[in-house]
This record gives C-alpha cells, sequence and structure tokens, in this order.
C-alpha cells in the first residue's frame, strides 16, 4: 500500500567553479533545500547539467540525501532525479533510492512529484515502508 506525503521546500543553489570541469558544457551546481510539511528536514545534493534552458532544450541528473522525518519517523534517505526540457515540454523523474533508507525511513520506496506555483516548490511523495 502506498501513502501520500506532501508539503512545500525551499532551495538555495550554489554554482561549482568551472575551472577544471570535466567540460565547459556541464554544469555543476551544490544544492540544499528545506522540506516543510509530511516531510520535515534538509537535504543535499549534487547536479550535473547539459544545455541551454533558455533555448528551450536541456538535461539534468542530480542525487540528493535528506534527513529529518517522515510522519514522525526520524531517519534518512536518498533521491534520485533526472528531468529534461525539450521544445518548451518537460519531463522529471524523481525516485527514493532502492535501500538508502536508514533509521525510522529504513526500507523506504516511492516516488516524488513537484510542482512550482508562484515560486513556491509543492511536492507530493507516494510512499511506501517494508517491514
Amino acid at each position: 500500500m502506498t501513502l501520500p506525503a506532501t508539503g512545500t521546500f525551499q532551495i538555495r543553489m550554489t554554482p561549482h567553479a568551472t575551472d577544471g570541469a570535466a567540460s565547459p558544457q556541464i554544469g555543476r551546481m551544490h544544492f540544499d533545500k528545506d522540506w516543510s510539511g509530511d516531510l520535515q528536514g534538509h537535504s543535499h545534493g549534487e547536479m550535473l547539467s547539459v544545455g541551454d534552458p533558455a533555448s528551450g532544450t536541456a538535461s539534468y541528473v542530480a542525487l540528493e540525501v535528506f534527513a529529518g522525518t517522515l510522519y514522525s519517523q526520524h531517519g534518512s534517505f536518498a533521491f534520485r532525479q533526472s528531468g529534461d526540457l525539450h521544445a518548451g515540454q518537460t519531463s522529471l523523474t524523481y525516485e527514493v533510492v532502492p535501500h538508502s533508507g536508514s533509521g525510522g525511513l529504513s526500507g523506504l520506496s516511492g516516488t516524488l512529484t513537484l510542482e512550482r506555483v508562484d515560486g513556491v516548490h509543492h511536492y507530493m511523495l507516494t510512499w511506501a515502508q517494508d517491514g
């Protein structure tokens, strides 16, 4: 059985220096998120991107680790993200990394959907937990 978890998060992104980058076409960002709602906590992540969003074509991948609570269960887990922008259309995959949960979040699985409204990131995590 899957359950929903909803709320919002705030994100801060910091670009990495391009000096010594593997390719000048690949962008690299560090990000921090503060989660509120059914997920309460903080996450850190790294994003790699390529393309030009202003032209309508870009792609990114990211990994992030969340630490905090989900419905009062304390622990941590990782997310894996990938997104594409092509001809103005976006697609996003946002999943809990299998077997990444610890503490009260051990055995967590799920997918996250995201909507940005008036500059605010709203999430819905559809999740399940083994055991």
